[in-house]
């Protein structure tokens, strides 16, 4: 009924992968793990990339109270998967994942067909756990879940039921959105010169332009963080600039693009306080920094302080692009709330994952 915990700590590390190379996570999102017993699991841990965990990286925690002994932590998640195995013996594999399709049908926060929605809390949360259990415990007969805000949960006997639902919601959700959201945005038409974004705490830039982005840049309209993990690596909103080097870069910094402002400053570029602390602040950082901006005509401009942040960016601008565009019944995460996220972001997981 239950893995050994060998095989466990085994198929962790593949599902990993696995859900690396289908997309349906990227980075060190989502989490994994599969039951070794009735009251043990294995998960993976907090801040790890995928592509780099060894079976040794993963960790035993006890379903009844999620405890754990060593000096590696576990996922900051393992609460709801305690939650999920407590209330479903049956349940040997779960997968958290922030799949792009699903994620923004999540941001409404409605339960759809097949996948109920637990209601949202800060990720991490006791609050996010009892949500969770109290979702689960209402519907009994499901085994796919939508996380409010966040991304998905996904329970199965094992890895490959587990991998065989999180394609089917996927594929689900996709359909939703491409159903609601029509897609008539203007394709990417002038040019942008990325090399004169200078800001030297995030020297990585990368232009994406699917069609979710370019149809914010034609509404012109800031966009608020439809999901929290926008919020913690993006910034509390993305706003939308003509196309102008200048006014992309002062936007990513934080500060005003009204071409007064140019005027006194005269052609040279605003690098600002945190270009001058080396992005090492991250209280400022929080407070006006972005990692994003749209672009109208060229799309979202993300700068990282590695290529793989920007990519990162890149890709969570999309899906919060894509969210933006479906969700009619709820609105961003409040101001308050996105900028918490993004200040404990900032002063603890990122540097985690540095560490």
């Amino acid at each position: 009924m239950y893995y050994s915990e060998t095989e466990a700590r085994r198929l962790v590390i593949e599902a990993g992968l696995r859900l690396l190379e289908n997309k349906l996570i990227a980075r060190t999102w989502g989490n994994i793990s599969a039951r070794i017993s009735k009251d043990e699991f294995i998960i993976t841990p907090s801040g790890r990339a995928y592509d780099r965990l060894t079976p040794a990286d993963l960790v035993k925690v006890r379903v009844s109270d999620g405890s754990y002994s060593g000096s590696v932590k576990p996922s900051s998640e393992k609460g709801v998967h305690c939650a999920a195995y407590s209330l479903r013996n049956h349940v040997g594999f779960i997968i958290h994942t922030h799949q792009f399709y699903a994620s923004a049908v999540a941001a409404e926060c409605r339960s759809i067909r097949t996948a109920p929605c637990a209601a949202y809390a800060l990720p991490g949360t006791t609050k996010l756990k009892k949500y969770v259990a109290d979702c689960i415990r209402s519907n009994p007969y499901e085994d796919m879940f939508l996380m409010a805000r966040h991304g998905t949960l996904i329970l199965g006997n094992d890895m490959d039921e587990a991998f065989a639902k999180a394609e089917a919601l996927e594929e689900k959700c996709r359909g939703l959105v491409e159903a609601r959201v029509s897609l008539n945005a203007a394709e990417a038409d002038k040019k942008f010169d990325a090399s004169k974004i200078n800001i030297k705490a995030l020297p990585f830039v990368k232009i994406v332009s699917d069609p979710y982005i370019m149809k914010c840049c034609e509404k012109g309209k800031t966009v608020g963080p439809y999901i929290d993990d926008f919020a913690m690596i993006v910034g509390p909103d993305m706003q939308v600039v003509e196309c102008d080097e200048w006014a992309a870069e002062r936007a990513l910094l934080g500060y005003s693009t009204n071409q007064t402002a140019r005027s006194l400053i005269g052609k040279v570029p605003m690098t600002g306080a945190l270009d001058r602390m080396g992005g090492q602040q991250p209280a400022l950082n929080s407070a006006i920094g972005r990692n994003a901006v749209l672009v109208k005509g060229v799309g979202a401009v993300c700068a990282g302080k590695t290529k793989s942040d920007a990519e990162a960016i890149a890709m969570i601008a999309s899906k919060n692009c894509a969210a933006a565009c479906y969700t009619k019944y709820a609105k961003p995460l409040g101001n308050i709330d996105s900028r918490l996220q993004r200040y404990i972001y900032l002063t603890k997981y990122s540097r985690q994952m540095e560490a």
